[in-house]
C-alpha cells in the first residue's frame, strides 16, 4: 500500500516539483553568490589597475625630471666649455709683449697678453683657465720663441689638436691662426702675423 502510494502519479509530480524548486533555489543562490563575488573581484581589479596607473605615472614623472636634469647639466657643460675664464693681468707692453686672441663658439673673445709662455688648463692656476672635464689640469702651453708661436701638449689625456692635427703628448708644434681643440673644447686662435714676424 505504501509502495503503491509512492508510485502514484501525484506523489511523483509533487516530488518532481520539490526537486525542481530546490534546483531553482540552488541556482538562484549560486547566481547571487556569483554576482557578489564578481562585484568584489571588479572592485579589487579596479583598485589594482588604479595602483598600476599611479606607479606608471610616478615613474613617467621621475623619468621626465631626470631628463630635465640631464638637459640642464648638458647645457651647463656646454656653457662652461664655451666660456673659459681668463686671468687678466695688468697689461704692460714691457711685461707682456706678445698677444694671442682666442674666440669661443659662443662669440666670447679672450685677448691673452703674455711674456714668453702661458699655460692652458682646467686648474684655476693656469694662465688660461678652461672649466671643462675633458680638459687636463695643465693641458698645454703656448710658447713664443724667436718670432714663432709654439704649442706644446703637456701629456693631456683628452689630446691637443690644431687645425685637426693632433699634437703628440709632450711635443711642440709651430702654430699660426687656426682652430685649437683641447679635449672637447674648441677655440679659434688669431695670431698677429706682423707681431710674430717681428
Amino acid at each position: 500500500m505504501i509502495i503503491g502510494a509512492l508510485m502514484s502519479p501525484a506523489f511523483v509530480f509533487v516530488s518532481a516539483g520539490i526537486l525542481l524548486a530546490v534546483g531553482i533555489a540552488s541556482f538562484c543562490l549560486f547566481m547571487k553568490i556569483n554576482r557578489r563575488n564578481k562585484k568584489v573581484y571588479d572592485r579589487k581589479l579596479k583598485a589594482y589597475n588604479e595602483a598600476v596607473d599611479k606607479i606608471k605615472s610616478q615613474e613617467l614623472d621621475r623619468q621626465q625630471e631626470l631628463e630635465k636634469q640631464q638637459m640642464k647639466a648638458a647645457a651647463a657643460d656646454k656653457k662652461s666649455a664655451a666660456a673659459p675664464t681668463v686671468r687678466k693681468p695688468v697689461i704692460n707692453e714691457a711685461s707682456y709683449p706678445h698677444r694671442i686672441l682666442f674666440m669661443a663658439p659662443n662669440g666670447a673673445r679672450y685677448d691673452i697678453p703674455f711674456k714668453d709662455a702661458f699655460t692652458i688648463g682646467r686648474n684655476p692656476r693656469s694662465d688660461f683657465y678652461v672649466k671643462n672635464g675633458t680638459v687636463g689640469g695643465v693641458h698645454c702651453r703656448v710658447i713664443y720663441k724667436d718670432g714663432i708661436y709654439l704649442l706644446q701638449d703637456l701629456g693631456s689625456e683628452g689630446g691637443t689638436f690644431f687645425d685637426g692635427n693632433r699634437i703628440p703628448p709632450n711635443t711642440i708644434q709651430e702654430i699660426r691662426t687656426g682652430v685649437l681643440q683641447i679635449g672637447k673644447v674648441t677655440l679659434f686662435v688669431t695670431i698677429d702675423e706682423e707681431q710674430a714676424a717681428g
